[in-house]
């Protein structure tokens, strides 16, 4: 699967899709069907675009991937100490069958070029490797939201949007209901510098799912960070597609 191998990638500039600062960050994939997407997004391991969406793994077992935009985001100031406030939408659909539900997708923030673990596929959403995933330990460095589908022995015992730091086991958990692939899924992440709160909001067939945690991310990550999205399956197997993707950020 080359779990540690990068696609090389070289930016060409797009105005009208993206705007890339030392003090902000701003693009819009309204989906990933033009030339720009091998371009502006970093594949690792199983993940593709295809058909004009990008799929984090492939229709087998113990798949992982991540995709990622190919460049570092400013998350915070080390001069200033001030924390960029920022937004991301995306909408995607997992398309499983309700008996065997595996494993999940995660929008996640990470040191720049980071790689995906080693073993990382199954329930550690190619964030973690068996080894550190309940650890909380600095050295993992990650912040995510992770939409699992496959309960875990460290999972509350259902389907949920969690909020996971340094960790694989969520700090905040919420129940949530995928409807199977059948409806388009749209989550939207806002960080809020001045409260340093992280809020999330996911809405599919007419339900909204929201949860929030309080946290300053200049302890957890550093000032340079990749942006993105990561995917896994184990021993069940299920399809997922992010379809559409915008992120902006900035330190007004």
């Amino acid at each position: 699967m080359g779990l540690a191998e990068t696609k090389p990638v070289f930016l060409i500039l797009i105005p009208l899709l993206m705007m890339h600062h030392d003090s902000e960050t701003s693009f819009k994939f309204p989906n990933f069907s033009g030339p720009y997407t091998n371009t502006i997004i970093a594949f690792q391991g199983d993940a593709i675009a295809s058909n004009g969406v990008i799929e984090p793994t492939t229709m087998q077992n113990d798949a992982v991937g991540r995709a990622t935009y190919a460049l570092p985001v400013r998350l915070w100031d080390s001069k200033t100490g001030k924390t960029a406030n920022f937004t991301t939408t995306f909408s995607f659909v997992i398309q499983n069958d309700p008996n065997f539900l595996g494993d999940g997708i995660s929008f996640f923030i990470a040191p720049f070029q980071s790689k995906i673990p080693k073993h990382s596929y199954g329930g550690y959403l190619g964030l973690f490797t068996p080894k550190t995933a309940l650890r909380n330990t600095k050295s993992n460095r990650i912040v995510a939201v992770e939409f699992d589908t496959h309960p875990n022995e460290w999972d509350p015992p259902f389907a949920h949007v969690g909020i996971d730091v340094n960790s694989i086991a969520s700090v905040v958990a919420v129940k949530w209901e995928n409807h199977l692939g059948l409806i388009t899924v749209s989550a939207t992440v806002n960080y809020e510098a001045i409260g340093r709160n992280l809020i999330v909001t996911v809405s599919n067939n007419g339900l909204t799912t929201k949860l929030s945690h309080v946290i300053d991310l200049r302890t957890v990550l550093p000032e340079w960070v990749s942006v993105g999205f990561s995917g896994s399956t184990g021993q069940l197997i299920e399809v997922h597609k992010i379809l559409s993707w915008t992120f902006s950020s900035s330190f007004d």
